[in-house]
């Protein structure tokens, strides 16, 4: 884009460079990304911690490996009953279902993320 000058010659305007405006959208977009990267890094779950908590509290009922002890209980060991995102089984542990008792506030939910994750071998 060529623009006139007062003198009457031509100059290029604004090929590479950005508005104040532009800069300060690109800085907001650059904050927002190296925030997001640093807040929002994963815990990845311990599967040895979680197998400690689910023979303590779950295998009188969902058996040592995950096959169930009593009707009506999932069977881990098959998988089907681990076919939900990891939030939802945490959800379910938490708040309990059926015969299970609720788990609410015995456990972080990191804990509970590690029963998942040790729950995820079974298979």
């Amino acid at each position: 884009m060529m623009e006139q000058s007062t003198a009457g010659r031509s100059r290029a305007t604004g090929a590479g460079r950005r508005s104040p405006r532009g800069k300060t959208r690109l800085f907001v977009a650059m904050l927002g990304l190296a925030l997001l990267c640093w807040g929002g890094s994963a815990i990845a779950a311990d599967p040895s911690k979680g197998r400690q908590i689910y023979m303590k509290h779950c295998q009188n009922c969902h058996g040592i490996n995950g096959a169930g002890q009593m009707p009506g209980v999932p069977d881990f060991s098959r998988g089907e009953a681990l076919f939900k995102p990891d939030i939802e089984l945490v959800r379910r542990i938490r708040s309990g279902q059926g015969m299970m008792p609720a788990y609410e506030g015995m456990f972080t939910e990191e804990d509970l993320l590690d029963v998942v994750a040790f729950l995820r071998t079974l298979r």
